[in-house]
């Protein structure tokens, strides 16, 4: 997929200058092919080379301008082509009409999704769960990204919102941070202030930065974290999962260990009796879940597709990408993920922050 990506970007620095230039009637094309090669090449080789990880505010910042104007230029790519194959090349006059709705329809794509990235939403479920003697309830957070483009601001508005409704446990479900600039003390301090438990589990974006200074500060920050062990509290089994693979023959493109949960799950000691939940980044291995006698797993990582027309290739890409489902006895709940990835943007999604209340299930 990522090849293919880059051949069709390829292809739009070639053709997005000459259509330029048959409305526009712009004499030269070689500087607009270049110029559309540096400013679109910007954002992937950001994030290709990891630099956006770092801790530079430079970085950050190129980062995100750059993947704003990425989508913004995406857009103009797909108008145009609709554009040329709905009427031939217009005069001068309207070609410059053809373009400024070109124009604004890409700015308008770009501004709404910005505009709806910089808020959460939190979205109740209650589930019955076997066992389970009293209610409890579990506020969930995954890929809150913390880092060049979310810091103390989007976290204190999300300790406020989550404290309201009063959870007995918090779990952050992987994709805390996604940059070294947000490791600093001042920031993780201000995760003392949720109410209730704190539970952690890793999801791939703690491998993409200083992985041991960033556990070493959750931990700091009176967060438990699960690696590959389970917990007994609130009447359940909390398991939490490193971030892995389902098995040996999946393709998972962000592949941070060996580790399986085909071959991890098993060896996690528990009682087939009691109420158990999982907590693992990625909603994959359902069936070695459901197999595993697993009452309900927690899941984020897909951000729900986060921009449309993503939402489409997020459905062929993941078994499960937002909400509950039910396979046999087992449930699971992906989350959108409280904050973004890549461009500070949202178009067909929502940040999200779930609260989960867990039930005893009716014999």
């Amino acid at each position: 997929m990522f090849i293919t990506a880059m051949i069709i970007m390829a292809i739009s620095v070639w053709c997005v200058p000459a259509r330029l230039k048959s409305l526009l009637g712009l004499r030269r094309v070689w500087p607009w092919r270049l110029a559309v090669l540096l400013l679109t090449a910007a954002f992937p080789v950001l994030l290709m080379s990891g630099a956006y990880t770092t801790a530079s505010p430079l970085s950050a910042f190129l980062y995100s301008v750059s993947g704003l104007y990425f989508i913004f230029y995406c857009c103009f790519f797909v108008y145009l082509i609709l554009t040329c194959f709905l009427r031939p090349s217009p005069g001068k006059a309207s070609g410059r009409k053809i373009v400024a709705v070109g124009l604004l329809l890409s700015l308008c794509y770009v501004g709404y999704g910005f505009w709806k990235a910089g808020s959460f939403t939190l979205t109740d479920y209650e589930i019955p769960i076997k066992g389970l003697s009293e209610k409890l309830v579990i506020a969930h957070i995954s890929d809150l990204h913390l880092g060049g483009q979310r810091s103390e601001n989007y976290l204190t508005q999300a300790i406020e919102a989550v404290n309201a409704r009063r959870p007995d446990m918090v779990l952050f479900n992987g994709d805390l941070v996604d940059s070294d600039i947000a490791l600093r003390p001042e920031l993780f301090a201000l995760f003392k202030n949720f109410h209730g438990e704190k539970y952690f589990t890793t999801g791939n974006h703690e491998f993409y930065v200083n992985t041991d200074m960033a556990l070493k500060m959750i931990g700091e920050a009176g967060i438990r974290i699960l690696r590959n062990e389970t917990t007994e509290t609130h009447g359940i089994q909390l398991i939490g999962l490193e971030y892995m693979s389902a098995d040996k023959n999946a393709r998972d493109p962000h592949i941070v260990n060996d580790l399986t949960i085909e071959e991890e799950l098993p060896k996690i000691r528990r009682d087939a009796e009691r109420p158990t939940v999982l907590a693992h980044h990625s909603p994959v291995g359902l069936a070695y879940v459901e197999d595993g006698g697993i009452d309900l797993m927690l899941s984020g990582h897909t951000h729900g597709g986060q921009l449309f027309p993503g939402t489409l290739l997020a459905e062929i890409r993941y078994p499960l990408v937002k909400g509950l489902h039910q396979m046999g006895a087992s449930r699971f709940l992906v989350s959108q993920g409280a904050g973004s990835f890549g461009p500070w943007m949202r178009v067909g999604t929502f940040n999200e922050i779930q609260i989960v209340t867990l039930v005893p299930a009716l014999d």
